[in-house]
């Protein structure tokens, strides 16, 4: 995984996601998303789907969130549920799909890395990503992932919050 404010830059067709790691999140959601992770983690000893989300304590926050379940071999990524609020970055709903079919190999390979890294440590990663066509700034948003279980409170998961800047 690449250092705390390290830039890296990949291209997607016509557009460059140019994201740097960040020590703590900024926008005030994922602020929030954050805080209310932190707060299941120490009270509960772990973040359970559907004991712990969705809850009406981050019910706005939904549509911002994403949850991504590895494929048992760790080759990939699926989308298991996505909300409207993510439709922003890749224009459709991405349930169901891998993370190979959505990203170049570049971008594919350090979202693969960022999923296993929350996942084997246990502790939540932060990026700062600017999506941008040429020079222009298409998309400014803070992404959040986070360490989750699965109903059977034995599968890891990463919830993913995408917040955005505009």
């Amino acid at each position: 995984m690449h250092s705390a404010h390290q830039r890296v830059s990949i291209s997607l067709k016509d557009l460059v996601d140019d994201y740097a790691r960040v020590a703590a999140p900024r926008h005030p959601d994922a602020i929030k998303l954050l805080d209310y992770w932190r707060g299941i983690v120490a009270r509960c000893r772990g973040f359970v789907i559907g004991r712990d989300i969705p809850v009406r304590a981050i019910g706005r926050l939904l549509k911002n969130i994403q949850i991504d379940e590895p494929l048992a071999d760790g080759s990939d990524v699926r989308v298991r549920l996505s909300g409207t609020a993510v439709r922003r970055r890749f224009g459709t709903d991405v349930g169901g799909a891998l993370h190979s079919e959505l990203f170049s190999a570049a971008d594919f390979r350090h979202h693969l890395s960022a999923i296993q890294e929350v996942i084997r440590a246990g502790q939540p990663l932060f990026l700062d990503s600017k999506l941008k066509r040429g020079a222009r700034e298409e998309l400014h948003s803070e992404v959040v992932l986070l360490p989750i279980l699965d109903r059977d409170r034995a599968t890891p998961l990463v919830l993913v919050g995408i917040f955005y800047f505009q």
